[in-house]
């Protein structure tokens, strides 16, 4: 009797542990915004940096992708300085990146919209 208390003590702590899970927080989710942006930068994938952005420069998305199509920068080296929380629906990322070897910094405001987190750009901001 004592030996099915255990296998079914193991088994509920089995169980349990499979159903958990793995959520990530705000800050996480941000983040991965931020990097998945940088990394479309430096690939040059249009479709990704229109599908991460607001550019406020650019109501239509398809116009918006049309003049990213014209960008011609050799940006590498890109990494995240500093993400700080503002608000519940927003946040500041400020960046670091190396366009045709001059190391630039950049500061976004990221919103959350109906359809997710947003980086914001089109607005000049430079440090």
């Amino acid at each position: 009797m004592k030996k099915f208390i255990v296998l079914g003590a193991l088994l509920l702590i089995l169980l349990s542990g499979c159903s958990t899970e793995t959520t990530l927080t705000t800050d996480e989710k941000v983040a991965n915004l931020v990097n998945n942006y940088l990394e479309a930068l430096e690939t040059k994938d249009k479709s990704s940096m229109v599908k991460y952005t607001d550019d406020l420069r650019f109501p239509d998305k398809e116009e918006q992708k049309k003049q990213y199509s014209s960008i011609d920068e050799d940006i590498t080296d890109t990494k995240i300085v500093e993400l700080k929380k503002v608000s519940e629906t927003e946040f500041e990322v400020t960046v670091e990146l190396a366009n045709s070897g001059d190391l630039s910094t950049f500061t976004f405001p990221i919103q959350k919209q109906k359809k997710g987190w947003k980086i914001i750009v089109g607005q000049d901001t430079y440090n």
